[in-house]
């Protein structure tokens, strides 16, 4: 059981590591696109249309899979003055409240997330103004990073502390 258990947590940690190096490359398509927008409005006096709704998309594609990654290495900010001081018992209560108030979070997060997501994709919502992009594709990719987020939370619950 226990090696079932640490092959999960490895995969687990792979599949997050992984999209997160994948999406990490986000951050240079952004660059590249606003370089694009910058000398379109100054050298040419020519704004675009399209910039401002793919970077916000982009970027919010970017921070979904960013939180994953950043779990996966258990480098998301701790608020540890308290804690610091609890006893071993108090410090195991407030991980089991951390763990709980998390999966609540992520599971109402992963229901709506594909409600939102079906609903978009059903209509093939797209983004309202002058750029009509879809968004159906990246609400229906909010219940995928929120699985893969609860599944990470559980992971690092799970495993003794790396830190």
């Amino acid at each position: 059981m226990a090696h079932r258990l640490g092959a999960f947590l490895r995969a687990v940690d792979r599949t997050s590591e992984k999209s997160g190096k994948v999406v990490c490359l986000l951050i240079f398509v952004m660059m590249v696109i606003t370089a694009i927008e910058v000398v379109s409005r100054y050298a040419f006096n020519h704004p675009t249309l399209w910039v401002w709704p793919i970077n916000r998309q982009l970027f919010g594609v970017f921070i979904l899979f960013a939180g994953i990654y950043t779990m996966s290495k258990e480098d998301h900010i701790r608020v540890e003055i308290l804690y610091d001081h609890f006893s071993p018992r108090m410090k195991r209560v407030a991980r089991y409240c951390a763990l709980a108030s998390f999966l609540c979070f992520m599971v109402a997060l992963i229901l709506q997330g594909t409600r939102m997501g079906w609903n978009s994709f059903i209509v093939r919502e797209k983004l309202t103004g002058a750029f009509p992009i879809p968004l159906y594709p990246l609400k229906m990719l909010i219940p995928v990073a929120s699985f893969l987020f609860l599944l990470e939370g559980i992971a690092v619950f799970v495993r003794p502390n790396k830190k």
